[in-house]
């Protein structure tokens, strides 16, 4: 055998070697890019941030229910508890609710909506603006020097009844609205990333890179969380419409009709409307499970590429 087919025989491993270690290497980026499209899905932080914001709503409820019992201490306090100290607690809890309404206002003034629950969030700002005066006229009261304790027990006791038939049921229907939208935004992005994922599940399938039975598997199911969380938050919004943005717009059109003079005959005792605002909020929550299931999904499929 001639020297130059001895080094030809000799290379021909070398060259298969080459070749195997090339297509390794491919396989293994193609595999790196796949955990890196989840990596972005799961790691981004954008569905731990937006539910957090939507769960801090109907937790806001709960704060005003905590604030509520402050104030029962301050009014039933032991003797113990001094005029300053029973006025520091409520300047307390004043300052938090401003903050409360503030951080409200700021979330409900950016977002996007149309004419319909515009309308509402314009009556709900200008609620939360009286809300604001109305606080601040307690805290002038608060601060005046010739304050005296039956002054400061009354203001307590104002506060508490205020906030639990004025101030807390309006908290819960704005915060609602809140929460419909940013549930929305959550799922859109969910559903993004979902449709990512898909397409970088298809590029390792025509590459035949690795097997991907599982990933689909998981896909599936992420898919079907995120079209059931799309499901009780479209309810969720419908049931919000009905509850409190059509009682808006009738009130709108029909505000002539209102002002004319009602016989006995014709007057009729109003029934008292059915609060729906809970179901709204339990509707809207369930689904931020559903997409907080699709994300968990994300990290499954994230683990079984790695292995």
């Amino acid at each position: 055998m001639c020297l130059s087919n001895c080094i030809a025989v000799r290379a021909r491993p070398c060259v298969s070697l080459k070749r195997r270690s090339i297509h390794s290497i491919m396989k293994h980026r193609h595999i790196i890019l796949f955990i890196s499209s989840l990596a972005l899905a799961i790691s981004g932080g954008i569905f731990s941030s937006t539910s957090a914001h939507a769960a801090e709503l109907p937790s806001l409820v709960n704060t005003a229910i905590a604030k509520e019992e402050s104030v029962r201490h301050t009014q039933d306090a032991t003797p113990e508890l001094t005029i300053e100290q029973r006025k520091d607690i409520l300047a307390e809890i004043i300052t938090a609710s401003q903050s409360e309404v503030k951080n409200l206002q700021e979330k409900l003034t950016i977002l996007d909506l149309d004419e319909d629950w515009s309308l509402a969030r314009k009556q709900f700002l200008t609620r939360l603006a009286t809300s604001s005066a109305y606080y601040s006229s307690l805290e002038d009261r608060l601060t005046r020097e010739t304050v005296t304790l039956d002054e400061v027990k009354s203001i307590a006791k104002e506060l508490r009844d205020w906030r639990e038939t004025v101030y807390t049921p309006e908290l819960k229907v704005a915060g609602n609205m809140l929460l419909i939208y940013q549930t929305d935004d959550v799922r859109r992005i969910v559903q993004a990333r979902n449709e990512k994922i898909a397409n970088d599940i298809k590029k390792l399938d025509r590459q035949k890179l690795v097997n991907t039975d599982t990933l689909k598997k998981y896909l599936g199911q992420a898919d079907k969380s995120i079209k059931n969380a799309a499901v009780l938050n479209t309810k969720a919004k419908e049931l919000y419409f009905i509850e409190t943005i059509e009682p808006l717009q009738s009130r709108t059109l029909h505000q002539e009709a209102l002002t004319e003079v009602i016989t006995p005959t014709d007057a009729v005792i109003a029934e008292e409307p059915i609060d729906t605002q809970d179901q709204v909020r339990e509707l809207s929550k369930e689904a931020l499970k559903e997409l907080k299931s699709a994300y968990e999904l994300f990290f499954k499929m994230n683990d079984r590429i790695r292995k």
